[in-house]
């Protein structure tokens, strides 16, 4: 029995030093401004003619030093028979900056959720904007064209 555990030990720790060494980081970013998270409500369209609405929806984002805008939807489901609700994580969206209101722009970016990419859901056409009060996105996940409109918490 011992044998075992000590096995499994060495393979999750062998795991964890390979993790590290690839360089990944699948933390979610921090936003350094205080009480800047919105809430609101996400539309998927399903491909079929009809949608799938999800109120409730929490955004928040930061400004990454490589000047790239990063932002992450909590506990998100994108149709009706998805099991589980994920956090999806969009880094690298370029943006432009006009008194306080950020202008959203990104294409082929590839969005982590549950510790790694979803590059079956590669975010195409994605705009924007993030004012004080309100935050607005448009981007289609793989083939589903998504949209949320949220005001900060």
């Amino acid at each position: 029995m011992n044998k075992i555990k000590y096995f499994f030990t060495l393979i999750f720790a062998s795991l964890a030093i390979t993790s590290c060494e690839n360089g990944e980081n699948n933390e979610l970013p921090n936003n350094p401004v205080e009480n800047s998270c919105y809430k609101g409500t996400m539309v998927v369209d399903q491909n079929d003619g009809t949608t799938f609405t999800q109120e409730e929806v929490e955004v928040d984002y930061e400004i990454s030093d490589d000047g790239k805008l990063n932002f992450v939807m909590y506990k998100v489901k994108f149709a009706t028979g998805m099991p589980l609700k994920l956090d999806m994580v969009v880094e690298g969206v370029d943006f432009t900056e006009t008194d306080g209101v950020y202008t959203l722009s990104g294409d082929g970016i590839v969005p982590y959720a549950m510790g790694g990419p979803f590059e079956k859901f590669t975010i195409t056409n994605l705009t924007g904007e993030i004012s004080d009060n309100a935050m607005s996105l448009s981007f289609i996940c793989g083939e589903y064209p998504v949209t949320y409109e949220g005001t900060k918490k």
